[in-house]
């Protein structure tokens, strides 16, 4: 069952990388567009900088929440310079413990925040700003479930390919 679900949680990883992904490709599109009808047709476009700005806000949720599952975060990759297993290990939980409480906190914050901001329209894009504001819990949702599920099975942690260069002789 472990395998299974760790094999689960792998998918859900590469599809918000993936989903994260294509955000960035839509903000540089953005951007683009915004450049060549600003400087080109002389007249920019009104709702490129909020599009951006949150798309961006959610590829940091969904990139970070990715970063957790993989222990790319940098406090966890510290912990990998301590020699003693001991220490390490009581440090990596701490860190994680920390990663999964702040992730409750967004959680906990960011929904109702979200729900405040159902009927609230951005100014020039006319986006609801709930689907900005939603990133926040989501992100919160994913970074507790890779947290927790880091701290109940850790040998379940993917394995970086630095890691694997340095196994090699």
């Amino acid at each position: 069952m472990q395998g299974g679900i760790t094999a689960v949680l792998r998918r859900l990883v590469w599809l918000t990388e993936a989903l994260a992904a294509v955000l960035i490709g839509f903000i540089v599109c953005c951007n683009a567009a915004q450049i060549f009808c600003r400087y080109v047709l002389l007249s920019p476009l009104s709702w490129t900088d909020e599009a951006m700005r949150y798309a961006m806000v959610w590829v940091a949720f969904l990139a970070g929440s990715a970063l957790v599952f993989r222990q790319e975060h940098m406090a966890l990759n510290v912990i990998d310079a301590i020699r003693s297993r001991a220490v390490a290990w009581l440090l990596r939980a701490f860190v994680l413990l920390a990663i999964f409480g702040f992730a409750v906190l967004l959680i906990v914050y960011g929904w109702p925040l979200a729900m405040r901001n159902i009927r609230q329209l951005s100014p020039s894009a006319q986006i609801p700003l709930v689907y900005a504001y939603v990133a926040v819990p989501v992100g919160g949702v994913l970074m507790a479930l890779y947290a927790a599920w880091l701290l109940i099975f850790p040998k379940s942690a993917p394995v970086i390919e630095d890691d694997i260069e340095q196994l090699q002789p």
